[in-house]
């Protein structure tokens, strides 16, 4: 099954970049996963009749929380190509968003403390007449915005605009 992205991708339309959602930015959602499985095992500790069903029943709780993080970062795209910039998210209501690449005029990457320790941040791309909402967690956003910059040098030309 290939990515919604290279769906639409234009004939000789070429992916540039691919970023990813930082496992980082569901850490929450994980340290729940976490706490819950923990109380599965402790439930089965319990001097009780229904200690098997409560430890299943926490278990799957811990089970869908991870899975639903998972899906959340697996149906996420951001792809850099050689013409224009494309995001994606949902897996059964998609938001989809596409920017030429010559109506961009920058890309803003947001990192508190943690983000730059972490390499995560929050990338916006900013455009003619409008903006992408951000996308918050991206692992390796000041790649992003190198390789950016790389595609985006050529086409300015040597004087430094666009034709």
């Amino acid at each position: 099954m290939s990515s919604y992205v290279e769906s639409v991708l234009a004939p000789g339309e070429r992916i540039v970049h691919r970023a990813a959602v930082s496992h980082w930015n569901f850490a929450l959602s994980y340290l729940l996963a976490a706490l819950f499985f923990a109380a599965a095992v402790g439930a089965l500790f319990l001097q009780s009749e229904r200690r098997t069903a409560i430890a299943i029943v926490t278990a799957l709780i811990g089970l869908l929380t991870t899975v639903v993080a998972l899906v959340r970062r697996a149906t996420t795209e951001l792809v850099l190509t050689d013409r224009r910039v494309i995001a994606k998210r949902g897996f059964i209501r998609r938001d989809t968003v596409e920017m030429n690449l010559g109506k961009v005029e920058s890309l803003h990457v947001n990192q508190g403390l943690l983000g730059r320790m972490l390499n995560y941040g929050d990338v916006t791309v900013v455009g003619t007449g409008s903006s992408l909402e951000p996308l918050r967690g991206i692992s390796g956003p000041l790649e992003l915005r190198r390789k950016l910059g790389e595609i985006a040098a050529p086409a300015a030309g040597p004087g430094g605009s666009q034709p």
